[in-house]
C-alpha cells in the first residue's frame, strides 16, 4: 500500500486459498510485526473486496484496476478512505513510491468493465421532455438524451476514433439532472491522457431561454458552459 500521511504502508497478500494476510508496516520505524489472518472474498462484479476476521469484518469497494495496480476505499463514518497498492514480489513496505503512484498506473491501463460500471437510465420525472434531445456546446456534441424502444431516457454520447463514452449515477435532484461520466480509450497511447478512465461528476440545470446549464467538476474545480440544442 502507498504510505499514508500518518506513515502506514501496510503489505497485502492475497492468497489464492482465500486468505488475505495484512503485515502492518509504518515508514517511520520499518519494524516488520506478525501478518494479520483474514478470508476475503470478491463480489461477482468486481467492484468490491469482503473482509473478514474473528475481530471484525468490512468491504473494500474496488475503485481502480490495473494487472500491477489497484485503488480500493473503505467507507468510515461520513469519510471515504482510499488505499493505493501496487502489486510487489516480497512483501516489504513502499515507503519510497510517490503519491499517487499506483492510481496513477491503475488508471494508465486498457479500460475493464469493472472499472466503471455503466447504467446511463434516467429516472422519470414530470420535465423529462425538457432535456430529451441532442445537446451541443457550438457545433460540438455533448450529449445526447435519448428513448429506448421501451420509452425509458437514457444519457448516450457516440464513441469517436479516439474516445469512448460511458454514464452511471443518474439522479434528479429538484429539476436537475446530476450523473457521473466516463470516458476511455482504446489507444495506448491516449493511456496517459487526463480523460482517459477519469470519471466527472455533472450537473444539467434548465435555464429560461430552453437551453441547458451544464456543470462539470474536475480535480475539484467547477467548470461551466451551456447548452443548446443541436439542428
Amino acid at each position: 500500500m502507498q504510505p499514508l500521511n500518518n506513515g502506514i504502508a501496510n503489505v497485502t497478500e492475497f492468497r489464492a486459498d482465500g486468505k488475505a494476510l495484512l503485515y502492518p508496516f509504518n515508514c517511520s520505524d520499518r519494524q516488520a510485526q506478525q501478518p494479520e489472518v483474514s478470508t476475503y472474498t470478491v463480489a461477482d462484479n468486481g467492484q468490491s473486496i469482503h473482509i473478514a476476521s474473528a475481530q471484525e469484518s468490512f468491504d473494500l469497494k474496488v475503485l481502480a484496476f490495473a494487472p500491477k495496480a489497484m485503488q480500493l476505499a473503505m467507507q468510515v463514518a461520513d469519510q471515504q478512505l482510499t488505499f493505493d497498492y501496487v502489486k510487489v514480489d516480497k512483501v516489504a513496505p513502499l515507503c519510497a513510491l510517490p503519491s499517487g503512484a499506483a492510481a496513477e498506473q491503475a488508471r494508465q491501463s486498457p479500460y475493464q468493465a469493472s472499472d466503471f460500471v455503466a447504467a446511463p437510465q434516467l429516472p422519470a420525472h414530470p420535465r423529462m421532455q425538457r432535456y430529451l434531445g441532442t445537446w451541443a456546446i457550438g457545433d460540438v456534441v455533448e450529449l445526447e438524451i435519448r428513448r429506448d424502444p421501451q420509452g425509458k431516457a437514457y444519457l448516450y454520447h457516440a464513441s469517436n476514433t479516439n474516445w469512448h463514452y460511458l454514464y452511471n449515477d443518474v439522479r434528479w435532484i429538484g429539476d436537475a439532472l446530476h450523473f457521473q461520466s466516463y470516458s476511455y480509450s482504446d489507444k495506448p497511447e491516449l493511456f496517459s491522457h487526463p480523460s482517459h478512465k477519469s470519471p466527472t461528476q455533472v450537473i444539467l440545470q434548465p435555464t429560461p431561454d430552453g437551453k441547458l446549464r451544464y456543470l462539470l467538476t474536475i480535480e475539484g474545480r467547477v467548470f461551466e458552459e451551456t447548452l443548446t440544442r443541436a439542428k
